[in-house]
């Protein structure tokens, strides 16, 4: 039997803006996906659960149009891929939330065929990969886009961030990846990404919360401004705490950033589910 592993991610900084070029600022999760292969005399049969062990796809393998989408891309790119066998997968995070269901599958795949994941990536999707980089990080990346498929990343050390003062909201909103690429209604210009990147680097390079709060400010009114939408901030009437969306605006989790922990707990006090930060990313010893 083969055994692989791969962690979700979450986008910190420059969604939408990543897919021209921006720097970004994404995080590993500690939550992932497994994928187990044993041979069987059998065509390739595909067993998918969710974090509960309920089985949400039990078929062979080229009968998912999703699945069978990345076993062509394998295919076409002269992977290992058996043709026969029983492949199970099973997700450690919840199935609605958008923390790479789809990334961490593409990297599963990538390592059991032996290709390399981001090419596997921009054979099968038009991302910006930061998710499948995210797959193996084990922490913090920056993650650049270098060409229509190719991009480059680095670990980013995190152990200055003000981690006990981040939490993570969850809005219940999760967004389809592929479909949010179309929102984007013009071409950022050169300045732009240049902010963005520059940003990005200021997060990764800042101590406290207030330096967040205030990049994350920027962040969110530059992309409000060129999306044309309203700030998750407005949902949130007299928080005392900077809130950023992760990820494709409207989905299912947003940062919150408060100069007091204690402020918070404004969240679930207002009925909405909030996440440790430590309970979600591994944080450096």
């Amino acid at each position: 039997m083969s055994q692989f592993r791969s962690s979700g991610k979450l986008l910190l900084s420059g969604e939408y803006w990543v897919l021209h070029g921006a720097e970004a600022l994404a995080m590993a999760t500690i939550k992932g996906q497994t994928l187990h292969y044993e041979y069987a005399d059998c065509e390739l049969h595909w067993v998918a659960k969710d974090s509960e062990g309920c089985v949400w796809l039990d078929c062979v393998a080229n009968q998912d149009p999703h699945l069978a989408r990345i076993l062509n891309a394998v295919q076409k790119l002269k992977g290992n891929l058996p043709s026969r066998g029983r492949v199970s997968t099973k997700l450690e995070f919840n199935r609605s939330w958008g923390w790479g269901s789809s990334s961490s599958l593409v990297d599963l795949i990538a390592q059991w065929t032996g290709l390399d994941p981001i090419e596997l990536h921009f054979e099968t999707s038009e991302g910006s990969g930061f998710d499948v980089a995210c797959a193996r990080a084990g922490g913090a990346i920056a993650y650049q886009k270098t060409g229509p498929r190719s991009a480059v990343w680095n670990s980013v050390a995190s152990a200055h961030w003000p981690h006990e003062h981040f939490g993570l909201v969850y809005l219940g909103g999760k967004q389809d990846s592929q479909r949010e690429v179309t929102k984007i209604r013009r071409e950022p210009l050169a300045s732009e990404l240049d902010a963005i990147s520059a940003l990005s680097r200021h997060l990764a390079s800042s101590k406290d919360a207030e330096a967040w709060s205030e990049a994350i400010d920027e962040l969110e009114d530059r992309t409000a401004s060129w999306l044309r939408m309203e700030r998750v901030q407005n949902r949130f009437a007299g928080v005392r705490a900077t809130i950023k969306s992760l990820g494709a605006w409207g989905g299912d989790f947003a940062l919150a950033v408060a100069q007091d922990p204690e402020d918070l707990k404004y969240f679930p006090l207002n009925g909405h589910l909030l996440l440790k930060w430590s309970d979600c990313v591994s944080l450096p010893s």
